[in-house]
């Protein structure tokens, strides 16, 4: 992207999002809001309250906002929870108003399904939308149906961040192929690591006996796939496979701390537990990937994308991952890494298996998947193709 000629020059983007952390679909909206400013753009992003994300914003003077947005979460799926979303409407719209006042907004991008807020308040306003989709939704059914209505209802343009999103839209309502494409996220990848702290990490991720560290790097929820690693590296105890540990990085999501407590109590149980560590959520991920030697995105559950194993291979590892959704666009099977059936324990163990036996194997399937990442998944892709995506949507609806 050529940034001295700031095609954006006066234009504003309104950002939606539901989340103030710094995961997967945050990272996404803070690296397209950074490129759609630097190409000349006024961006202002709305959100729920103050976080690791609302930090990055400050540094890089993004204007951002806190108050309360409309979310569509599995909770607002009874007669209760639509009654009050219903309630939360008009005071949610007008606060939206006082923030852009007086002020133009060109086009409104709502970052993941679950923003309500961006849609109504650009349908309202008549302001052209486009609704970033990182999610696919199997459960429950009335989600999965409604989402893909509402796409068509609200939404001028329509991006999905994975082929695999693309085509549980098109499954559910054929009809939104018209607005769709496909922009696969990007990775902001640091101009150098700090190596002080990476052998630090090294150490403490390398204790006695074990000579490579597999890690899963992720929020805690009920389908990051935690337990089944834990399973999978159980598998390979028994088998005399003893020479590794096993790290999680992340923490859960609010109002899902029962996850996290589930798998302390998990690992507590486990005869490996020693060689088990549960890290918290890490503001800079990137020592902690170069300390590891193996990235698992073991997901029991279809995910639209799947940040981490873009992130693992920026920084030269093999990723073991679930042979769904996304994920099989960017783990290529046997080259960068190796896909398995999901919720597979036994399968996940015998991916890690070769691995762990095959030092040169590792190591060459770690400089193929930089390389893979250096040639899909760099932030540059990402920010240039959706200038052109804001630039045709802005320009569609003159």
């Amino acid at each position: 992207m050529n940034t001295q000629d700031q095609p954006l020059k006066g234009k504003l983007i309104a950002f939606f999002h539901q989340s103030s952390d710094m995961y997967g679909s945050d990272k996404i909206l803070l690296y397209v809001a950074e490129g759609m400013q630097k190409s000349g753009a006024q961006v202002v992003v709305l959100l729920p309250d103050e976080g690791p994300i609302t930090r990055e914003f400050s540094t890089r003077g993004i204007e951002y906002h806190t108050l309360p947005m409309l979310k569509l979460t599995r909770a607002r799926f009874s007669p209760k929870g639509l009654f009050n979303l219903a309630l939360e409407i008009k005071p949610a719209l007008q606060a939206y108003d006082k923030v852009f006042g007086e002020r133009k907004v060109d086009i409104v991008h709502s970052n993941t399904l679950a923003v309500l807020g961006g849609a109504l308040w650009s349908f309202s306003r008549k302001v052209p939308h486009l609704w970033h989709v990182h999610e696919i939704i199997e459960h429950p059914w009335v989600a999965a149906k409604l989402f893909p209505i509402l796409l068509k209802m609200f939404a001028d343009h329509v991006v999905c961040n994975s082929n695999a999103t693309y085509q549980w839209l098109a499954k559910v309502l054929p009809s939104l192929t018209k607005k769709m494409t496909v922009i696969w996220n990007g990775v902001s990848t640091p101009a150098t690591i700090d190596e002080i702290k990476v052998a630090e990490l090294y150490k403490h991720y390398h204790p006695q006996g074990a000579r490579l560290a597999i890690g899963l790097v992720g929020r805690i929820n009920r389908l990051k796939g935690h337990s089944l690693l834990l399973e999978a590296a159980e598998i390979l105890h028994i088998k005399g496979l003893n020479d590794f540990s096993v790290i999680f990085t992340g923490s859960a999501p609010s109002g899902q701390e029962h996850f996290e407590l589930q798998l302390k109590e998990r690992i507590a149980q486990s005869p490996i537990r020693n060689r088990v560590q549960l890290l918290g959520y890490s503001k800079d991920v990137w020592p902690s990937y170069a300390a590891l030697d193996i990235i698992c995105v073991p997901s029991t559950e279809p995910e639209s994308f799947g940040l981490v194993a873009a992130e693992a291979m920026a920084i030269g590892r093999p990723v073991i991952a679930s042979h769904s959704g996304g994920l099989i666009e960017i783990v290529q099977d046997g080259v960068t890494g190796f896909t398995f059936t999901p919720r597979d324990s036994q399968a996940l163990a015998i991916a890690i298996e070769k691995l762990l036996n095959n030092d040169a194997l590792r190591i060459n399937m770690g400089k193929v998947s930089k390389s893979r990442f250096e040639a899909e998944f760099t932030l540059n892709k990402l920010t240039d193709r959706f200038l052109a995506t804001f630039l045709k949507v802005i320009d569609t609806q003159k």
